[in-house]
């Protein structure tokens, strides 16, 4: 073959785009590979782990294990890592989503590799034809890169894949500790790594536990007794058969007295229990009753909203429901936390929890004991004993734990904890409305909308605008500025209020329902239509004409001079919220810009506009028509 029908160019490109594809699919066969490591190895030592709480895990059981992560991992290895890294991508196929994207290629790049292989049949084919096949294709690949034509598909499920694995091993971490993983891992790998537990003897153990919890039996063996000295426990359950429990060396209380002790797995069940160890054994049995931890049943919250927004009819405070207890609230609010428990409770509080300084970690920010309320008949004859308490909400706080106490001095086993969310202290949002030139004494609409209409000299600007804030809507002003130069002026909006002619304010036009024509309403806080649930002036907004007649410039020598045909009026419309406190930030609308032109062009401009608009009805009304008499 001719060194000069060689698509040497073109093959090079070829050979890095299927390089860098080889890597795209290797990085989505790991990924898949990892994540079916992470759930193999958390499969077998979740089942280890199981089957050895209650007894030894059997040799067989685990060598079944190991063999199982070993066959998963290694045929996954090969379809998804060493197969895909042997093989490749195809040359020709990637050839033809080069010549797919370069269509300058003709097909000269798939033809020149053909005829460049040695088991090509070429017979009869003109020399100079395949040589100027394979310079034009080097010509083409010379001009190009064929990089961007990589499938970057498999490289992207990667990365959506790969937190699969990272989240599940966090989920082992968390589940078993550092340290039980460290040993069910090596238990994975045969080796004789031991599941510690921990069994204890003499009767010092108390005759009332928690339902559901852990019994630790303890029985003081008096004389000298080994440390390596096993004893048993039977424990007998009303109503069920006994079972032995082995007893094993606690503490050392002196030279004659040593604590052995035995851990009764979680129950509810009553039961007595007899020891043995060494040549002792204990006189009579003793009995362990149960009694139910406390449980919170319900967690209801409420924030309180801030002072400025007003108070109800009634005086008191605005609330908004906290569904299941998970608070989001304006920082400086109150929370009003009420919680429900099954039985009478001693004590109750709420531990406030705050994000650390770093971001890193969380710490406790502080305590609020909840106060006991009547208890409550529930529908199922049963009683609910309520607790109350509240809190200020302070930037800091990430959540909350309930914990209670009964008579017992025995504590919830899983306090309930709730989020906190501290909502942005955004500014009001400000929106200006669409422009709208209607006829005097008609009503607005939607046909009366004419965006960028020029302002005749001297004359008005119609702004309309709506705003809205979850801390009200205080003032508002407008400012404004000529030709882009000198500060912006300010000119503050007052505020108007509806009465019974003017009817109620409607946000899609910025003005009264019944308001008059030409009728200036500047801002208008919109009241509450429900004040027993909801605070006055959330909403607002305002519609009104901006006389530019006054208006002044600052020419290129400083002087002041009125506005004049082409010049600019920029303006936007500020919206400050209720908030009472220094220095906050208003809302501010998109910004307008206004070309001052004469009468004549304004009436022109509105004219053009106009026979626009129309045509575009007039094409509408007979696309509508075209659809209706295809679908009859």
């Amino acid at each position: 073959m001719n060194m000069q029908t060689l698509p040497r160019i073109g093959l090079s490109k070829l050979r890095s785009l299927r390089e860098r594809e080889r890597l795209f699919h290797v990085a989505w066969g790991l990924a898949r590979w990892l994540t079916v490591a992470v759930a193999v190895v958390a499969v077998c030592t979740f089942i280890d782990w199981r089957v050895d709480k209650y007894r030894e895990t059997p040799q067989y059981l685990r060598v079944l294990l190991t063999i199982t992560e070993a066959a998963v991992l290694g045929v996954t290895a090969w379809f998804w890592l060493i197969r895909p890294w042997m093989k490749g991508p195809d040359m020709i196929r990637l050839a033809r989503r080069v010549e797919d994207g370069i269509p300058e290629f003709g097909h000269r790049l798939v033809t020149s590799i053909q005829l460049s292989r040695a088991d090509e049949r070429t017979v009869g084919m003109s020399p100079e034809l395949i040589e100027n096949v394979a310079r034009e294709s080097e010509e083409v690949a010379r001009r190009h890169t064929f990089r961007k034509f990589a499938d970057t598909r498999p490289l992207k499920r990667a990365g959506m894949l790969i937190a699969a694995p990272v989240v599940l091993f966090g989920v082992m971490m968390l589940v078993y500790g550092s340290d039980l993983f460290k040993v069910l891992v090596q238990r994975q790998l045969l080796a004789t790594a031991e599941i510690p537990r921990v069994n204890h003897l003499e009767n010092a153990t108390p005759g009332l536990w928690p339902a559901g919890d852990e019994v630790t039996v303890e029985y003081v063996v008096s004389g000298r007794i080994r440390e390596d000295a096993v004893g048993t426990v039977r424990v007998s359950p009303d109503g069920l058969p006994a079972d032995e429990y082995k007893l094993a060396f606690d503490r050392r209380l002196d030279d004659d007295h040593t604590v052995f002790a035995a851990r009764i797995p979680h129950s509810s069940v009553n039961f007595t229990h007899r020891a043995w160890a060494g040549d002792g054994r204990s006189k009579n049995a003793s009995e362990v009753k149960f009694e139910p931890r406390p449980v919170v049943t319900r967690t209801d919250a409420w924030v309180q909203l801030p002072a400025f927004l007003g108070a109800k009819p009634d005086g008191s405070p605005y609330e908004s429901y906290q569904a299941q207890g998970e608070i989001t609230g304006l920082a400086n609010s109150v929370a009003r936390v009420r919680i429900g428990v099954q039985k009478p409770v001693s004590e109750a509080k709420v531990t406030l929890i705050a994000r650390t300084k770093d971001g890193n970690g969380e710490l406790v920010k502080g305590v609020v004991k909840l106060t006991p309320r009547v208890r409550v008949l529930l529908s199922n004859n049963e009683y609910e004993y309520p607790a109350e308490g509240s809190f200020p909400l302070t930037p800091d706080l990430i959540a909350y734990q309930v914990d209670v106490k009964d008579v017992n001095s025995f504590a919830n086993a899983t306090p309930p904890r709730r989020g906190i969310q501290i909502s942005p202290d955004d500014p009001p949002v400000v929106r200006l409305l669409p422009e709208r030139y209607s006829e005097p004494g008609t009503r607005p609409s939607d046909e009366d909308i004419i965006e960028g209409l020029p302002v005749p000299i001297g004359g008005q600007i119609p702004i309309a605008y709506t705003c809205r804030s979850n801390q009200g809507v205080g003032r508002a002003q407008l400012r404004y500025r000529i030709n882009e130069r000198g500060p912006w002026a300010i000119l503050p909006l007052k505020a108007v209020d509806a009465d019974a002619k003017s009817g109620p304010f409607d946000p899609t036009f910025g003005t009264f329902v019944n308001a008059e024509y030409g009728q200036q309403v500047e801002f208008h806080p919109v009241p509450s239509p429900d004040r027993d649930s909801t605070p006055d002036y959330l909403t607002g907004g305002g519609r009104f004409d901006f006389q530019t007649a006054e208006l002044t410039k600052i020419t290129d020598d400083g002087r002041l001079a009125k506005l004049e045909i082409g010049d600019r009026v920029e303006y936007y419309v500020e919206v400050f919220d209720r908030n009472p406190g220094p220095n906050r930030a208003p809302g501010r609308s998109e910004s307008r810009i206004k070309e001052v032109l004469s009468p004549a062009d304004v009436l022109l401009r509105l004219d053009q506009t106009r026979q626009a608009e129309g045509k575009i009805r007039d094409l509408e009304k007979k696309q509508r028509d075209v659809f209706q008499r295809r679908s009859e």
